[in-house]
């Protein structure tokens, strides 16, 4: 008899532990989509942030402010939301938690513990020139405080690769968002690909060091300011370049990098123009800025000064394209570099060439 009772009372405590909500006040973040089964695609959740509660889910995105909050059931291995089947558990670790979401994804998801959490320095985001240094890859990053297209919450990022020095021709977009303590910056690279960083630690006001969600035990990751001008030598620089025009004298160096179509962009440029030496500058002292074809102007626009006093910026830097590298300054010789969009030649069916440009100005 006492030993039907103590099988009972296990099997009664079994029932209840399978229902019981494990996952109660816990934050995660999706790091890692992958197909289910590995044929048949897969349906994107990274960057996808979920908080268990005890009778509730709030599902939002890193990169929204918005959440949405569904009845939560747990039965067993089963994640019910408003009484439907959500997703199945996986597997459940100290750390991570893998759903099978819907009948294709599989999802890994990182615990965003308070255990991790580290006191805010919002401020530093008032900076805009950061070099991303992530194992051998360093990037430049540009920060800006211009919205990333109608996205209210988030920001665009402009991209420079330091090793090839030249500018990554994609728009992205960035932010850093405190969840449960954690704090996070994120970004996307290539507009394809989320990168999710957690903050580690700070070293003084200059260095970040962040840890790869996605991989954090083989990847080294650290964001370091670039430095600014002093006021003295931006007006030096400034100095230099302003009011006059600048006409092209030689071809350093062209590089192709891309097609693609040309129908959106008002402003491309012959290539003979280029190649021919025919393109000038000038960047007047009242912020605007004029590019010749032949003594014509062809563009023109407003312009500054990068904060570091490497690039010339275009039109509020909102494209890759609107990025001048200041190569070398003097006086009476100016070198640049720009990624730019072309004209179609002959050979190119139609399509914009993007090139990588290198010339010196006199």
């Amino acid at each position: 008899m006492k030993k039907k009772l103590l099988l009972l009372l296990s099997i009664g405590f079994i029932v209840i532990s399978c229902n019981k909500n494990t996952l109660y006040d816990s934050h995660w973040i999706a790091v890692k989509s992958y197909p289910i089964p590995p044929e048949t695609g897969n349906s994107i959740y990274d960057g996808i942030t979920i908080n268990f509660t005890k009778d509730k889910l709030i599902i939002g995105d890193v990169y929204d402010e918005r959440n949405s909050d569904f009845n939560l059931k747990i039965t067993g291995k089963k994640v019910f939301l408003n009484d439907t089947l959500w997703a199945l558990i996986f597997a459940k670790y100290e750390d991570s938690l893998i759903l099978d979401i819907g009948q294709d994804s599989r999802v890994k998801f990182i615990k965003l513990d308070q255990k991790n959490s580290i006191v805010e320095k919002s401020k530093l985001w008032n900076h805009r020139n950061w070099i991303l240094s992530n194992n051998n890859f360093r990037r430049e990053l540009f920060l800006t405080d211009s919205l990333f297209f109608d996205q209210p919450n988030t920001k665009l990022c402009i991209q420079k690769d330091l090793d090839n020095n030249q500018f990554i021709s994609t728009v992205d977009k960035w932010k850093a968002i405190n969840i449960n303590g954690n704090q996070l910056f994120v970004m996307t690279f290539n507009q394809m690909h989320d990168e999710l960083y957690r903050i580690k630690s700070y070293v003084g006001d200059s260095i970040i060091k962040l840890e790869s969600l996605k991989s954090p035990k083989t990847e080294q990751v650290f964001l370091k300011k670039r430095p600014y001008l002093s006021e003295k030598k931006r007006r030096q620089i400034l100095g230099k370049i302003q009011n006059r025009e600048w006409k092209t004298v030689q071809i350093i160096q062209i590089d192709t990098l891309g097609r693609g179509s040309g129908y959106w962009d008002d402003n491309l440029i012959n290539q003979e123009s280029l190649k021919n030496k025919n393109l000038s500058f000038k960047f007047s002292s009242d912020s605007t800025y004029d590019i010749y074809e032949s003594g014509n102007s062809i563009e023109n626009g407003t312009w500054e000064l990068s904060l570091t006093g490497n690039e010339i910026i275009l039109n509020f830097g909102l494209s890759p394209y609107d990025y001048l590298d200041l190569i070398k300054v003097s006086s009476d010789l100016l070198e640049i570099g720009n990624l730019k969009r072309f004209e179609p030649d002959n050979h190119n069916y139609g399509l914009a060439i993007e090139l990588y440009y290198k010339i010196k100005l006199k």
